[in-house]
């Protein structure tokens, strides 16, 4: 009995979604098509909108990328050597 509540639920869902009107959506935006010329201006005119990192930015940004790296790096040979000790634990070969 419950199936069929759930199966009438569903069904009057449904019908009410398939009633409703379709959303009306916009119509696509015409673009102009523009010569390499005016493409490259434009990019010109963007770039020169973005705000750069200065240098002092851009060496700690560096520095903090090659230390998380470094930290990385002795994680994971930390893991890996507990998992090879484990593993030669495991099969008697550790002693």
């Amino acid at each position: 009995m419950h199936e069929q509540e759930t199966d009438s639920i569903v069904a009057e869902a449904n019908k009410k979604t398939a009633d409703a009107p379709a959303k009306e959506l916009p119509a696509p935006v015409a673009v102009k098509k523009t010569g390499p010329v005016q493409f490259f201006r434009e990019v010109q005119r963007e770039t020169s909108k973005v705000t750069w990192p200065t240098w002092k930015e851009t060496w700690v940004t560096t520095l903090m990328v090659f230390i998380m790296v470094g930290m990385t790096m002795v994680f994971f040979f930390v893991v890996d050597f507990v998992f090879q000790m484990g593993q030669r634990w495991l099969v008697g070969a550790l002693g």
